[in-house]
């Protein structure tokens, strides 16, 4: 193989490789811009489907609250405070408030 040859076939090479940088560079940013559409698709189609869920959960629930009169008295009760007249009702709270806010004792807090 002659010297001329070898020359011809690196510059061919040379070109063939400069071409396909450019290219990348040209094409990369309809390639990221392609990646990020895909991702932000993927979260509508995620957000949509918690939707969905929420929405068969709510129309059940209405449902429930149309035809079912247990189910609306336990929502008058539990979600409403409700009661029945005659009821006693007491409600039972987790975190102590202050007896003496000035001093901060509650009526958990041994003296």
């Amino acid at each position: 193989m002659s010297v001329w040859a070898l020359i011809y076939r690196l510059s061919f090479a040379l070109v063939i490789g400069v071409a396909l940088f450019w290219l990348g560079i040209w094409f990369y940013p309809q390639f990221k811009q392609v990646n990020d559409m895909s991702e932000k698709q993927r979260q509508v189609e995620e957000e949509i489907r918690m939707e969905e869920e929420a929405l068969r959960y709510l129309r059940t629930k209405q449902q429930r609250l149309l035809n079912d009169p247990r189910f609306v008295e336990k929502i008058a009760r539990e979600e409403l405070g409700l009661a029945k007249p005659g009821e006693t009702v007491f409600k039972f709270v987790d975190d102590p408030t202050p007896l003496n806010v000035r001093t901060g004792i509650t009526a958990r807090t041994p003296r």
